[in-house]
């Protein structure tokens, strides 16, 4: 939701990509609950950890926007030319599976290769994997580093003059 209050567009899981087009479920909304229960439920198992063991620890402040009213209605559909869409970052979860993918990307094993998200294809990067930059590169409170950074470096190269359009 702190992505949407943001101003970014949030989309449902992609179902088809056909002609330039990229086709959207409209799971938006429960993708969000999800996600939020199982954080919740991470938060839950580790404040009882602490409290098991009597460890001293800083609470947890972080606020959380419960109202729904940045989630408007799902965009089904996407032009990606209309767009100006020219990078994709995959939000995968935490089931990596990446043999869909028919790009020099891979290394033998089927997993990704990057530098610190950025794949050796120009537009192609890699977010929330394990030890992407650091060790809560997979976790949604840790993968905010990287994502500014892969921004950062999406921007810089859509201003190069060397630039994949």
């Amino acid at each position: 939701m702190e992505f949407a209050a943001q101003g970014i567009t949030l989309l449902g899981r992609l179902k088809a990509a056909r002609e330039g087009i990229l086709h959207f479920a409209t799971d938006l909304r429960e993708s969000l609950e999800y996600g939020d229960a199982a954080y919740d439920a991470f938060i839950q198992k580790m404040d009882a950890f602490i409290q098991q063991r009597n460890l001293k620890a800083p609470t947890d402040d972080r606020a959380r926007l419960e109202d729904s009213t940045f989630l408007v209605e799902s965009i089904r559909r996407l032009d990606i030319r209309a767009a100006g869409l020219t990078s994709v970052i995959w939000a995968t979860g935490y089931t990596f599976d990446f043999d869909w993918i028919d790009l020099p990307v891979l290394d033998q094993k089927g997993g990704p290769v990057h530098d610190h998200g950025v794949a050796r294809v120009p537009g192609i990067y890699f977010l929330g994997l394990p030890w992407l930059s650091r060790m809560n590169s997979s976790f949604l409170s840790g993968v905010g580093a990287d994502a500014a950074r892969l921004a950062d470096h999406i921007r810089a190269a859509a201003h190069s003059p060397v630039a994949v359009k």
